[in-house]
C-alpha cells in the first residue's frame, strides 16, 4: 500500500499579519501570484543593471500590504534603516522565510 502524506493541517490559506505600530497592523498578501510578480520585477531590474531603490520598495510594499497601508508607512517618514528593516521583514513574511532557520528553508 502506498504511503499517504497528509499536509492538510499545514494548508491554512490564511494571510500573515504584521504589527508595525500600535495603530498600524497590516495583512501581508503572500499569495503565489504576488510573490512571483515581485520576483519577476527583481529579475528584470537585475537584467537592466539597476539596484533596488526606495521607489521600488514602495511599489513592492503597495503590492504586499496595499496602497492605503503603504501610504500610512510613507507618512511615518521613518529613518531609512528602519524603513529598510520594515521592508525586509514584510518581504521575509511574504516569502515564508521570516523566523525560519537555515535548515528549514
Amino acid at each position: 500500500m502506498a504511503q499517504i502524506i497528509d499536509i492538510s493541517k499545514k494548508i491554512t490559506n490564511e494571510l500573515p499579519v504584521v504589527k508595525i505600530t500600535e495603530e498600524l497592523v497590516v495583512t501581508v498578501n503572500n499569495r503565489k501570484s504576488v510573490v512571483l510578480n515581485i520576483q519577476a520585477m527583481v529579475e528584470q531590474m537585475e537584467r537592466e543593471g539597476k539596484d533596488e531603490d526606495t521607489a521600488f520598495m514602495t511599489k513592492v510594499m503597495e503590492m504586499l500590504i496595499g496602497k492605503k497601508h503603504a501610504d500610512e508607512v510613507e507618512k511615518m517618514d521613518l529613518p531609512l534603516n528602519e524603513y529598510t528593516m520594515l521592508f525586509e521583514t514584510i518581504m521575509s513574511v511574504a516569502t515564508g522565510e521570516y523566523g525560519s532557520t537555515p535548515s528549514e528553508k
